[in-house]
């Protein structure tokens, strides 16, 4: 049976899991510098900006879901940016993916969020099929740009 449910104190180490199996499955380990603690730190201060589910398959860990608050210009409220849903690989196609988005759309509504986004692999078809299938709109002129390291050093000065 699939559960969702809210993070806990101590689900540091599980959210941990979930994210590096989706660093591993996408060529990120080289980024991938997160600790358990860093999720238990910012889950679980006095003002959060971010929140995660965690689903389970008969009590086992079978992946995950964490986001964070943004906000949108165009509507003049918060929204739900969805930073990561993971599935761990034996857990697919069991209707964990789907028990997850139910989840994190029943967050959002209850938060007052009017709209989720999030980022999708132009090579990950199954995944598009999903959100898909799921009711979301992928937009295919939007891409992520992002700036770190030295180029956001450089850029600051």
């Amino acid at each position: 049976m699939i559960t969702v449910r809210v993070a806990r104190p101590g689900d540091g180490a599980a959210l941990w899991q979930t994210t590096r199996a989706l660093a591993e499955h996408h060529d990120f380990m080289a980024g991938f510098v997160v600790q358990p603690q860093d999720f238990e730190r910012d889950l679980f201060c006095d003002h959060p900006v971010i929140g995660a589910l965690i689903a389970e398959d008969d009590g086992v860990l079978a992946g995950s879901a964490l986001w964070h608050r943004s906000y949108s210009t165009n509507r003049g409220r918060e929204i739900m940016y969805l930073e990561d849903v993971v599935v761990l690989p034996e857990h697919r196609r069991k209707g964990v993916a789907r028990a997850l988005f139910k989840a994190v759309a029943q967050t959002a509504l209850a938060r007052g969020y009017g709209k989720i986004y999030w980022m999708v692999m132009d090579w990950n078809a199954e995944a598009k099929a999903l959100y898909a299938s799921l009711g979301a709109d992928i937009d295919p002129d939007h891409r992520l740009c992002t700036i770190d390291g030295e180029a956001l050093k450089a850029l600051a000065q």
